[in-house]
């Protein structure tokens, strides 16, 4: 058997649980890859925190997370209702229900007043 080498670090990653001593802390050691998993097409990296046990991924915490479309068209539907376009015309472009437009834009909308908040 062939050696398997040292496990990467995640020193830029930090623990997402508001009630984790090491949360929003990076370069502590506490947070190990947890493998990965095929979300969307793509290969998302999970992690753990070894202090307090949260589970977590890439996409934890960011607009597209819990999302079942690809990113590519979601980032569409935005574009297109940037420029002015309604919910129903994104809706039968994409082939999409006009519900699930309105979902985006208002989720949207909310991580954009997270963001502010912080800046």
């Amino acid at each position: 058997m062939g050696k398997r080498g040292p496990k990467p670090q995640f020193t830029s990653v930090a623990c997402p649980n508001k009630d984790c001593e090491f949360y929003g802390v990076t370069d502590q050691g506490n947070v190990v890859g947890n493998g990965t998993s095929i979300s969307r097409g793509e290969k998302t990296r999970k992690y753990i925190c070894r202090h307090c046990g949260k589970v977590f991924c890439d996409h934890t915490g960011t607009f597209y997370y819990d999302l079942r479309k690809e990113e590519s068209i979601i980032d569409s539907a935005l574009k297109m209702a940037i420029t002015g376009m309604s919910e129903k015309a994104i809706a039968d472009v994409l082939g999409i229900e006009p519900a699930t437009v309105s979902r985006w834009l208002s989720r949207d909308s909310k991580q954009c007043d997270k963001v502010k908040k912080i800046s």
